[in-house]
């Protein structure tokens, strides 16, 4: 009897020292975003979360922190670098002041159509292109995509002569800027919580974003058009602090990946459609009116943003412009439709 009560005492020993063994061994870490709840990159967020829980047999957990709970994206993005936070979702145009590099992805109407654009960012060359951010403590992990980029307003846009004059929110980024100074506009980059007021004040006349931003954040409401320009596919990236990501073993460097794939083609997927459905209702609703361009007229807004590319060129990478141009030679042209 006493062998048997020793026996089982044993097991259970072992039993809460294989359990204490993974608790002290699991990783925990921290990914902030600012991206409101109802946004499909920080739904993807979430999902990140789950799907490393999943691949990792509950050893590698992420606490997702959006909505700018731990700050602006150049202060996460610092954050990152001091290995303080794990894990960071921005778009590539907020990652210029870190590398040049990312540049590219901001040259208007660099790809030729949705599916050349969704092709690419999935490509090796495509990380190739952010490479560079290791050297700065940031290392990517994977491409979100935001969407089209159009131009909501309150004057009627069908043409590059329509901006002359019009007072346009942008994000800071020179060649954003510069795409619309080439048209004529008056870009004004202004932090992104201060654009709704700004536009129902007449500060501004008009912005650009995709179709999901537009929503959540009540624009639709306060603007009277919509013009489908897409000048910029809007290209996101996940990235981590570089030193948590050495921290890790080969092994979990495999399954973090995995997880990462997984969610950028969750992302990819329902981001897109939900631009869509959003374009759809718009339609549907009357109001905002949307503005469809035919290919000629989306042509004229080429020809007029050709400069943006000559006079940036110190700023980019040509040689990988002219990668990304011979990888998308066999695509078609399409217009945007979400």
């Amino acid at each position: 009897m006493k062998k048997m009560r020793f026996l089982r005492v044993s097991i259970f020993l072992a039993a809460l020292c294989v359990l204490f063994s993974e608790a002290a061994f699991a990783r925990e870490f921290v990914m902030g975003h600012t991206g409101q709840p109802l946004v499909t990159f920080a739904q993807a967020g979430e999902k990140f979360a789950e799907f490393l829980e999943k691949h990792s047999n509950g050893t590698m957990k992420v606490q997702v922190m959006g909505a700018g709970a731990l700050g602006n994206n150049r202060e996460g993005i610092e954050q990152i670098q001091q290995g303080v936070t794990d894990f960071w979702i921005i778009s590539t145009g907020l990652l210029a002041p870190f590398t040049k590099a990312v540049t590219v992805f901001d040259i208007p109407y660099l790809f030729k159509s949705e599916k050349a654009g969704l092709d690419f960012v999935n490509s090796e060359l495509a990380m190739e292109v952010v490479k560079p951010l290791e050297e700065k403590g940031i290392q990517p992990l994977g491409f979100f995509i935001m969407g089209w980029r159009h131009t909501h307003s309150n004057i009627a846009i069908r043409s590059p002569e329509d901006l002359k004059g019009v007072k346009i929110r942008t994000e800071p980024a020179p060649i954003r800027m510069a795409i619309f100074k080439a048209m004529g506009a008056n870009p004004i980059p202004m932090d992104f919580g201060e654009v709704f007021t700004s536009l129902q004040q007449g500060v501004i006349d008009a912005g650009e974003n995709t179709f999901e931003n537009i929503k959540s954040q009540g624009f639709h409401t306060v603007q009277k058009y919509i013009t489908t320009d897409g000048h910029i596919l809007d290209p996101m990236l996940i990235v981590m602090s570089k030193k948590s990501w050495d921290a890790l073993s080969a092994d979990e460097k495999a399954v973090l990946l995995k997880a990462v794939d997984e969610t950028c083609r969750w992302e990819q997927d329902n981001v897109l459609a939900n631009n869509k459905k959003i374009l759809d209702e718009f339609k549907a609703a009357g109001a905002p009116e949307i503005i469809e361009l035919t290919a000629e007229q989306r042509k004229g807004f080429r020809e007029a943003t050709k400069s943006v590319l000559e006079d940036h060129k110190a700023d980019i990478d040509m040689a990988m412009y002219e990668r990304i141009m011979k990888f998308q030679e066999a695509y078609p042209e399409e217009a945007p439709n979400s």
